[in-house]
C-alpha cells in the first residue's frame, strides 16, 4: 500500500509542477470602464433614443389615421344619411382602411429595422471590445509570464492576485484615442 501511495505521489508530481500560471479578466468590468466601450455605448444609446422618438412619432400618425377612420365609419352608420351618402362614406372608409393598413405595415417594418440596426451595432461593439480585451490580455499575460487567461465569469473562485482586469483596463484606456471631440478647457478665473 505504501509503495502504491509513493508511486501515485511521484506520478502526480509532474502534474503539480506543470500547473499553469493563470490570470483572470472580468469582461463586464472592462466593458463598464473601457473608454471605447463607454463612448460606443453612449452612441448606441443616442441611436436608441432617436429610434424611440421616431417610433413614437409614427405611432402618433397611426393613432390619428385610426381616429379618422373610426370617425368616417361612425358617420357612415348615421341613420339620417341617405343611401348615396352612406355608400360614399363607406367607400371613403375603405380607402382610409387601406391607407391605415399600409401605414401600419410600414410602422412594423420600421420598428423591426430599427431594432435590427441597434442589435447589429451592439454586437459589433461587443465583438470589437472583446477583440481588444483578448489582444491586451495576451500582451499582459506574456509580460507577467501567464500561460492562461480566462474570463472571471467562468470561475467559481479566484484569488485576487490572479485578476489582471485593472491592468487590462489601464492598458486599453492608455492606448485608446477618443473619437469624441475634446471638451473645451474651462475658462480661467477672473483676476480680482
Amino acid at each position: 500500500m505504501k509503495i502504491l501511495s509513493a508511486f501515485l505521489l511521484l506520478a502526480a508530481a509532474p502534474v503539480f509542477a506543470a500547473a499553469p500560471n493563470v490570470g483572470v479578466v472580468d469582461v463586464a468590468e472592462v466593458m463598464a470602464k473601457y473608454n471605447k466601450a463607454i463612448e460606443t455605448k453612449a452612441g448606441i444609446d443616442k441611436s436608441v433614443q432617436s429610434s424611440r422618438d421616431a417610433v413614437a412619432e409614427r405611432e402618433k400618425e397611426l393613432q390619428a389615421l385610426r381616429a379618422d377612420l373610426e370617425s368616417t365609419v361612425k358617420r357612415s352608420q348615421d341613420p339620417i344619411l341617405n343611401e348615396a351618402g352612406k355608400r360614399s362614406l363607406q367607400s371613403e372608409a375603405q380607402v382610409k382602411q387601406g391607407a391605415f393598413q399600409q401605414r401600419q405595415n410600414e410602422y412594423v417594418q420600421f420598428v423591426q429595422s430599427a431594432q435590427g440596426t441597434i442589435q447589429q451595432r451592439v454586437q459589433e461593439m461587443e465583438r470589437q471590445v472583446v477583440a481588444d480585451i483578448r489582444a491586451q490580455a495576451e500582451k499582459i499575460a506574456k509580460d507577467k509570464g501567464l500561460q492562461l487567461v480566462v474570463p472571471k465569469a467562468v470561475t467559481f473562485f479566484v484569488d485576487g492576485s490572479l485578476d489582471i482586469t485593472g491592468d487590462v483596463i489601464k492598458a486599453l484606456n492608455d492606448g485608446y484615442k477618443s473619437a469624441a471631440p475634446a471638451p473645451a478647457p474651462a475658462p480661467a478665473p477672473a483676476a480680482k
